[in-house]
């Protein structure tokens, strides 16, 4: 630190975004997801093969987001249970990140029609256990209802083993399309009330709404945890109900928590270059905040290595499939390519202590940790799509088709990517770029490490 800044230095109303320097990304943003969506809506109208390989290009687009979404808020309930007081100067990045699953709701709305008697031909597709559950249901001669025609089919005995989990109605425990709403509506709320105590004091500068932000934090630390494991396994796990693994949503919030992180250093970084947060961010922000995505790459490693050692180590058919198709054909070489940018790049690139301390330097490395937890969302999810819509061929389809998937892909996250950009933009210009009614904000902006 050059100097030392007094909370008395700091604008009382905080400092406000600055739209006309974003107008321009604004506009583009507004463009890109307009036409994305139109063009989704048709090809989701088109039905047949082409919505059912589309839809696999949304769901990977969708969980990009929504990991980046349920990690933001991660941070956030961290912050507060942990009663942190360096991030005070960042911490409204992640509370606006966080106010995005309203419009993920409606985003996903395609992937799921909740409480529809009959569902699109391609959630069937994605989620084998869904169309399994239709056809049986569609059979005039089946009897004794869809658990008891599950139970004699060998085929589908399994998924009568998992019944109780991967149904759509109200029988036992919650359906599949009633924990969707659920699982928006419960992190929905935890951020909703965690920017609310913060703008609450913004108004009022009173350290009250810290204490009520730790309390609630503590409490809803376990339902985010229990909401993001099985919104994980009911919407990427569940495109292969043959699946097992323990860890799996365990890996997910790694990545979340790491991907969040990242996207935090990428925003905070542009605002200081833009001329915002000038006497709030410093580089001993970026450095703790480095340390962070340090310390989750090599959560995320160990986590990653565990699950795939536990399965290669057991060799039961069930669970290695998993490994199987993504180790086989060209998916063998982008495992590979992951293992070393997930881990061994970032974790050798943000080992120097000044590195981290470099606002170039690290927002560099923040867009790679960014890429490769893009292409570990592709990973999970794209290789289910050869499985599922071109079996005869394993997971590599024709030229044409390839071309065509690939541009779905890119079509898909592209429109995610503008929608949610404009969203977050939208919130932000909304309220003060940083707490400035935390009466930590001077500890917080005088931070040394």
């Amino acid at each position: 630190m050059s100097h030392f800044v007094a909370a008395t230095h700091l604008p009382v109303d905080g400092e406000r975004l600055q739209e006309s320097k974003f107008a321009k990304w604004r506009s583009l943003f507004m463009a890109a997801g307009a036409l994305g969506l139109v063009l989704s809506l048709v090809l989701f109208l088109m039905g047949g093969p082409t919505a059912n390989a589309y839809a696999f290009s949304y769901l990977f687009a969708f969980e990009v987001f929504f990991t980046l979404t349920a990690g933001a808020l991660f941070w956030c309930l961290l912050h507060s249970a942990s009663n942190s007081a360096w991030g005070v100067a960042i911490r409204r990045i992640p509370e606006t990140l966080a106010q995005s699953f309203l419009v993920l709701a409606l985003l996903g709305l395609p992937l799921v029609m909740p409480f529809m008697p009959n569902k699109p031909e391609w959630i069937g597709q994605m989620w084998e256990w869904i169309g399994l559950h239709q056809e049986i249901k569609g059979d005039p001669g089946v009897a004794g209802g869809l658990k008891a025609a599950l139970a004699a089919n060998h085929d589908t005995l399994l998924l009568y083993k998992k019944y109780n989990y991967l149904h759509l109605g109200f029988d036992g425990l919650p359906g599949w399309d009633l924990r969707y709403i659920i699982y928006f509506a419960a992190l929905g709320f935890i951020a909703w009330k965690l920017l609310g105590y913060s703008l609450q004091q913004d108004a009022n500068g009173e350290v009250r709404p810290t204490f009520s932000a730790r309390r609630f934090s503590c409490g809803m630390l376990p339902v985010f945890a229990v909401c993001t494991t099985f919104a994980s396994i009911d919407w990427v796990k569940g495109l292969n109900y043959k699946w097992f693994s323990t860890m799996f949503g365990v890996n997910i919030f790694a990545g979340s928590a790491l991907c969040s992180m990242a996207v935090i250093i990428l925003i905070v970084g542009t605002l200081v270059k833009t001329g915002h947060l000038k006497r709030i961010v410093n580089e001993e922000h970026f450095h703790l905040m480095g340390k962070l995505m340090f310390a989750f790459t090599v959560f995320w490693a160990y986590i990653a290595f565990s699950q795939y050692f536990l399965i290669w180590y057991a060799n039961i058919p069930e669970e290695t499939q998993f490994y199987a198709i993504r180790n086989t054909g060209g998916w063998w070489y982008f495992s590979i390519a992951l293992t070393f940018v997930h881990f061994l790049a970032p974790f050798v690139l943000l080992l120097r202590r000044n590195a981290k301390r470099n606002i170039n330097y690290i927002m560099a490395c923040a867009a790679l940790v960014v890429g490769v937890h893009i292409m570990e969302m592709y990973w999970l999810i794209l290789p289910e799509r050869g499985r599922s819509l071109y079996p005869e061929v394993g997971t590599a389809p024709d030229g044409m088709t390839f071309l065509r998937d690939s541009l779905f892909d890119v079509l898909a996250f592209v429109t995610f990517a503008a929608v949610y950009a404009l969203v977050f933009l939208r919130n932000l210009s909304k309220h003060s770029i940083y707490p400035c009614g935390d009466p930590r904000l001077e500890e917080s902006v005088n931070v040394a490490n």
